[in-house]
């Protein structure tokens, strides 16, 4: 019997070109998903349900994108569809009010100041080293390719602030990346405390991986995306 599954919106990180998560969304095809990285609106107004996969700074903007998009919030209104799981790999996942900053400023690790360069107007910013910084576990053919793939970011991201913790409302798992550079464990733990002050259930798997597990790990991260959308559609029954 054939399962109509979620579709997936896959949110990158702040430098990241989504090209570099080719390896990932091929997983993900052969789990049978089709990969979306459209805006969650037009899907969820066609009765979808969507699995929100979201990597480093993606955290922030993906979930603080769905407000009343929901499938809770669309089903209190009699409509289909919605935003039924979220998945952060390596990702930020942060309170109402909060930024990057706040959690840069609350862990307080040395050096970090100097992992990253800003254009002259610090509009934008860069990493330094984006090969120890980023793709350190990496094949060195891997690394290459996700290298080129790097643009200037925004530097605004710094300071923009979650306006809505959609993980208090939607069932979700945090994928822990425990080799991380960019987003270290003790980064990572300040948002699972996040979750465990609101008392928020969420799972939590680990990978043995650097910043970007979508690359090295894209076979495991397909199984969770997989295992995710069957839990949803499980609910739905």
């Amino acid at each position: 019997m054939s399962v109509t599954l979620p579709s997936i919106v896959l949110v990158p990180g702040a430098w990241t070109a989504p090209k570099a998560y080719h390896k990932l969304i091929g997983a993900l095809e052969a789990k049978t998903f089709k990969a979306v990285r459209e805006v969650v609106q037009p899907l969820v107004d066609a009765g979808q349900e969507v699995i929100m996969l979201m990597n480093s700074y993606g955290g922030i903007a993906g979930t603080s994108g769905i407000r009343n998009l929901t499938r809770k919030d669309r089903q209190a209104r009699n409509l289909p569809g919605g935003a039924v799981s979220l998945i952060y790999m390596a990702g930020f996942m942060l309170s109402e009010g909060q930024t990057i900053r706040t959690v840069v400023q609350a862990v307080n690790l040395p050096g970090r100041s100097s992992l990253v360069k800003f254009s002259s107007d610090n509009s934008t910013w860069f990493p330094i080293d984006p090969i120890w910084l980023l793709y350190h576990d990496l094949s060195p053919e891997d690394q290459e390719e996700q290298v080129k793939l790097l643009k200037w970011g925004n530097a605004a991201i710094l300071t923009g602030q979650t306006t809505y913790a959609a993980w208090k409302d939607i069932p979700t798992l945090y994928v822990r990346s425990l080799k991380n550079r960019w987003l270290p464990p003790q980064f990572q733990d300040f948002c699972l405390q996040n979750a465990a002050d609101a008392t928020a259930p969420v799972s939590v798997a680990a990978l043995d991986s650097g910043h970007s597990p979508y690359v090295n790990f894209a076979a495991e991260l397909a199984q969770s995306t997989f295992e995710a959308a069957i839990d949803a559609r499980a609910h739905l029954s």
